[in-house]
């Protein structure tokens, strides 16, 4: 399959590492200009130094942490500034941290809203009059597995669950626009955000080894098979594709 993202500007958030860094080498891949966000300034670097390599384009790259007051504006406005127009936005960024109900305050809910669902909602306000313009689209980054219940994952089970209806609503209400809003909902992809727990790597492997217990294909996603995905919902292969939820979750047994 081939893609042609050739002068399209593209804004990936979370693009340090993961499932959002190899979304903005693919993109290089074919050609695209690229805004790459993150928190990791090293990585951040490497990766565009990647895209660099690979499409000659200098990525914009901005080390930001998205839920400090004025970060959002600022990835808008420095894109814009830069390359004069916007026709992807890809909501990567996210965290994750385990929580219950039995905790005395509620910090972890808040800060998983907060990056997981209030940072791609404000984003899509500011970049939409830019997407109107090009009739461009949002890919959001979603998960598919936590749809049933599992102890300690509650608030990032609600955020991420709000990224998906947010996703359905926005679509319906620009699709008159030509803005098209997706979102990809992956299974258990090896990405940094059970290592970003502070926990040993002993612990990692563990817990990867129980979170694909349950998966039809008994394998974690490479975040690559993820950006593929990405891709395909940003490009114009399907043009009229809007408020879908794109799993990729390897057979996961629903109960």
């Amino acid at each position: 399959m081939d893609f042609n993202f050739e002068d399209k500007v593209v804004i990936v958030t979370g693009a340090s590492s993961g499932i959002g860094a190899e979304a903005a080498k693919m993109f290089a891949q074919y050609k695209a200009k690229l805004c790459l966000v993150g928190r990791n300034e090293s990585r951040l670097q490497n990766v565009a130094q990647h895209c660099e390599l690979i499409s000659g384009n200098v990525p914009l790259c901005l080390l930001l942490d998205l839920i400090q007051p004025g970060s959002c504006g600022e990835v808008v406005r420095k894109t814009i500034d830069k390359y004069k127009r916007l026709d992807i936005l890809i909501n990567c960024a996210g965290k994750l941290q385990m929580g219950t109900l039995h905790e005395e305050d509620i910090d972890v809910f808040d800060e998983l809203m907060a990056i997981n669902l209030r940072v791609p909602y404000f984003l899509t306000q500011l970049c939409l009059p830019h997407l109107i313009k090009t009739k461009g689209n949002i890919v959001n980054i979603g998960t598919s597995y936590l749809e049933r219940y599992k102890p300690g994952f509650i608030p990032y089970v609600i955020s991420k669950n709000g990224l998906d209806i947010f996703t359905k609503h926005a679509a319906m209400e620009v699709v008159t626009e030509g803005v098209r809003v997706n979102i990809i909902k992956p299974g258990v992809t090896r990405t940094n955000l059970i290592q970003n727990l502070n926990i040993d790597e002993g612990f990692v492997n563990y817990a990867y080894d129980n979170l694909i217990a349950e998966l039809g294909l008994k394998k974690i996603f490479d975040p690559k098979e993820v950006a593929k995905l990405i891709l395909l919902a940003a490009s114009n292969l399907m043009p009229r594709m809007t408020g879908s939820s794109l799993k990729m979750d390897g057979a996961v047994i629903i109960a």
